[in-house]
């Protein structure tokens, strides 16, 4: 008898060890793509996923943020409106005709009614039993797993979804973007600023892009950017270097022509990998985005930059 309850004490102990180590490098792992981005090293490149993993399940959706955490990517980018009675889902559009079976405007709708509709699939298929999220049930499954970059955050989306991460305690793990100029910001959300990680695009139509980055550095003081250039001789992609020297992180956009120079995910397919993403990465790139993510990280692990 004494054998048996030994044993099963073994087993006991066993089973609340692993699940501890579990959850310790599931809460490491936000510290750790944080700390890539705060110290950038060309050792290791962050996979940033366009919208989730669409090709695998509808955009913005669970299990288009779930299959990213399964494959082992860093970031995911989705998309926030506020609904009619103040919540926050995860849609690009301002309405819900292209992706769901529905119609309307997001803020013309309720999270009730909005819940109803069904999600398309990436060509469009309806018939879909998947459903619209919530930026809170995006983040309880993201919590210790993936960060979460926020995109159409603008006005009173900004505080509504500070208070959804303090609810679900990942404050740490979103990060916030803006075209908008530090002055912008500080007059919109004050002392908010201080609180989230922000990061700043550098467009190339911004009007001074050069003092749009001294007026960050000189406030805030972000450890990483969203740089956009439609050519090499673009403004902002002179200020790469400049990127490097700060010791802040890059975040290249692969998604179309002009948002990288034309070093996008198709560039990838027709000229290849190393033509495309390793161009991005000789040239500073710390992060990239793409809608590729498998494919990505094949090559990144593949080039020993990422694991």
């Amino acid at each position: 008898m004494k054998n048996v309850q030994f044993i099963l004490g073994a087993i006991l102990t066993l089973i609340f060890t692993t699940s501890n180590i579990s959850v310790a490098q599931n809460q490491n792992r936000i510290k750790e793509i944080t700390e890539h981005l705060k110290n950038p090293s060309g050792e290791y490149v962050l996979v940033v996923s366009h919208r989730g993993d669409w090709t695998y399940a509808p955009e913005n959706s669970i299990e288009a943020v779930q299959r990213c955490i399964d494959l082992g990517v860093d970031i995911v980018e989705i998309d926030v409106r506020l609904t009619k009675d103040g919540h926050l889902v995860a849609m690009h559009d301002y309405t819900v005709d292209r992706t769901t079976n529905g119609k309307g405007k997001v803020s013309d709708l309720t999270l009730e009614e909005i819940k109803q509709l069904r999600l398309k699939s990436a060509i469009g298929v309806k018939g879909s039993q998947i459903t619209v999220p919530t930026l809170e049930e995006i983040m309880l499954v993201a919590k210790d797993k993936i960060m979460i970059n926020l995109d159409k955050t603008e006005g009173a989306t900004v505080r509504k979804a500070y208070e959804v991460l303090k609810k679900t305690e990942t404050v740490d793990h979103a990060i916030f973007k803006a075209n908008n100029s530090m002055e912008e910001m500080r007059k919109k959300y004050g002392a908010l600023m201080d609180s989230i990680i922000f990061m700043p695009k550098l467009w190339y139509e911004n009007e001074d892009v050069v003092n749009h980055l001294i007026a960050y550095e000189t406030d805030i003081d972000p450890f990483v950017y969203e740089t956009l250039f439609d050519s090499q001789d673009a403004e902002t992609f002179k200020l790469l270097p400049q990127l490097d020297k700060q010791g802040d992180s890059f975040m290249a956009i692969c998604l179309w022509d002009e948002l990288c120079g034309g070093y996008t995910d198709e560039n990838a397919i027709l000229k290849g990998n190393e033509a495309t993403y390793g161009w991005l990465i000789e040239h500073g790139a710390d992060a990239i985005m793409t809608d590729r993510p498998q494919f990505l990280i094949e090559y990144l692990r593949s080039k020993g930059v990422h694991k």
